[in-house]
């Protein structure tokens, strides 16, 4: 009993830049070190630090001067080659951050380089420091181009993305029956996949849309994948102990159990109506194909939809997408009927993708289907809390 509450009163956290420990120096002036963990986007780490006597802004920061001469050489977002030694806080130094408690070792939270320093120099108080770093996806989100790739498979151009921005691509098998379709679709009919103006991040958005798949970065790994998550919860909170308050949210207004889209077929000339929605009887998915004539009184006979703008297709290829793409809307919709926000003891295992089992909140909002869509982590004075934000999961 000693050493559980021990373990539960005693945060420690290790923070490495460029592959080595922060100085102790450094680390007797960090205030607060704030972990932010979420989907669709990069992960990020803000340390904040007083800087008395300005001592941490002694010496040029690489990347902060609007003009200065060249120390070195990049290649592309991969690495760097410098000629002169760099400094702590340079822009792109790699950063490391764990958290955990005493007496075991903390766990890995993050990996990722810095991308953004930030100073204030008060009237009245104490100069300090913020330093930013992100996780690896944000190499994906620098620029924009206009590029196309030809008639190869989906999954190989997340590869050149991914390599072309030094990571390894892992892409989950699911795409394979749908990708091989679409090449094949890509080779018959003459398209491809283009890279209109957009980032890769916005590139790789589209193409794990289109498979109703989605994208993040662990360490130097992009992922690519649908079916590769949690499907039992790994974290237990309970109201009035480890989850110290939480605030669901459900709401039917401006709330629709289906989406469609009207799509027209060039070569026989007709419009069609596909649809598809959430049965909560059954606990299914519904899809349906009308012709757009009689689709005008669909809304005074069924649930109310979703409608998306209207899109010209060409063939069966380009209908199985469109429909995949439908039910990723859909479960886009329906998982996020029921959300809420919370507060926890400090607890490492609370990640981005986790399914949580909350219990103490009633029959409504009890259960082990809520799946976290935003964490942070923040260590400061008031301790190690982390807080989160959750969505009752109807279609995995």
């Amino acid at each position: 009993m000693a050493v559980a509450a021990h373990s539960q009163y005693a945060p420690v956290y290790r923070i490495t830049i460029g592959g080595t420990d922060i100085p102790a120096v450094l680390r007797s002036c960090i205030t607060s070190v704030r972990y932010e963990d979420g989907k669709n986007g990069a992960d990020q780490v803000q340390v904040s630090l007083a800087n008395p006597g300005l001592q941490f802004l002694q010496s040029h920061v690489r990347g902060l001067a609007a003009i200065a001469p060249p120390t070195g050489l990049s290649f592309n977002t991969i690495g760097r080659g410098d000629v002169v030694p760099g400094g702590l806080f340079d822009l792109d130094n790699q950063v490391t951050l764990a958290l955990g408690y005493a007496p075991d070792s903390p766990d890995e939270m993050f990996l990722g380089e810095i991308t953004a320093v930030g100073a204030t120099f008060p009237a009245d108080g104490m100069p300090s420091l913020t330093i930013t770093a992100h996780d690896f996806l944000q190499r994906t989100t620098r620029g924009t181009v206009s590029r196309g790739f030809g008639p190869i498979p989906d999954s190989a151009i997340v590869a050149i993305l991914s390599l072309e921005n030094g990571l390894l691509p892992l892409i989950d098998p699911y795409i394979v029956p749908f990708d091989a379709l679409n090449t094949i679709g890509n080779f018959l009919f003459g398209t491809s996949t283009k890279q209109y103006g957009q980032s890769d991040f916005a590139l790789l958005s589209q193409i794990a849309a289109r498979y109703d798949m989605e994208v993040s970065v662990d360490h130097h790994t992009l992922f690519l994948n649908r079916l590769i998550k949690e499907y039992t919860p790994s974290v237990h909170l309970r109201y009035g102990q480890s989850l110290l308050d939480f605030s669901p949210r459900v709401s039917t207004v401006g709330q629709a159990v289906g989406v469609s889209m009207r799509v027209s077929l060039r070569e026989i000339r007709i419009d069609l109506l596909l649809s598809v929605g959430w049965d909560f009887d059954r606990e299914s998915i519904a899809i349906s194909v009308l012709p757009a004539q009689a689709a005008v009184i669909a809304p005074a006979v069924s649930a109310p939809v979703d409608e998306s703008k209207h899109k010209a297709i060409r063939n069966a290829i380009d209908v199985a997408n469109t429909i995949v793409g439908l039910v990723h809307e859909l479960r886009q919709k329906i998982n996020n009927r029921l959300t809420g926000s919370g507060n926890a003891v400090g607890d490492s295992r609370i990640r981005a993708g986790v399914l949580m089992q909350l219990d103490g909140l009633g029959a409504d909002f009890s259960g082990a289907n809520w799946r976290v869509t935003k964490a942070v982590h923040t260590l400061d004075s008031n301790g190690y809390r982390t807080s989160f934000d959750v969505q009752r999961e109807v279609i995995p």
